[in-house]
């Protein structure tokens, strides 16, 4: 984990049960968090943990996210971009069963989140993400080795302010006691 790099980041909803491993951070998700955004529906849930920093200009930001054992019951980990709660991206590991892998993403505009889901060949208890902005577009990458990097989507999202908040996020809409091991692997604003 940058050490020196993570002085500039923050939680949003901060979990109870954070702590420093040899290569990161334990993070314990609590129950019935997510963020979501439904208009028709008049739903919105806005209280999953982001732990992140503020960028102005264009980046590049990795991370990995490690299981003890595959997710169920939505639980997510993953890569998020924020601007407020109503204008967001958020990029994860989330399956409704241990069974099939799923990797989900999520563009949040003015309130009314999207949803786009590919299936994973195999069970994950590793993924690696990247996030990289230039202007006002992004592309979304993941890997499942850490090596070989596939581009699963590219948005864009305007910034008026241009101030923006990146990094990962961890939610569990269903399930108590979601654990997962973060390491921001790199970061350059």
């Amino acid at each position: 984990m940058l050490l020196d790099a993570l002085k500039d980041f923050e939680w949003l909803n901060e979990p109870e049960n954070v702590r420093f491993i040899e290569n990161g951070m334990s993070v314990v998700s609590k129950s019935k968090t997510d963020f979501w955004q439904s208009k028709g529906h008049r739903f919105q849930k806005d209280d999953g943990h982001f732990f992140y920093c503020e960028s102005k200009g264009d980046f590049r930001l990795m991370t990995k996210w490690r299981l003890d054992e595959p997710s169920d019951a939505f639980c997510q980990s993953g890569i998020m971009l924020r601007m407020d709660e109503k204008n967001w991206f958020k990029f994860s590991l989330m399956s409704e069963n241990k069974a099939q892998a799923k990797l989900g993403s999520s563009l949040t505009i003015d309130g009314s989140s999207d949803w786009a889901v590919i299936d994973l060949p195999h069970p994950v208890t590793e993924i690696w993400y990247k996030l990289v902005r230039n202007e006002d577009d992004y592309i979304a990458y993941y890997s499942l080795d850490g090596v070989k990097y596939a581009q699963h989507r590219l948005f864009y999202l305007p910034s008026e302010q241009g101030k923006i908040k990146i990094g990962a996020y961890i939610a569990s809409p269903q399930k108590a006691n979601f654990e997962a091991c973060l390491e921001i692997l790199d970061l350059e604003a």
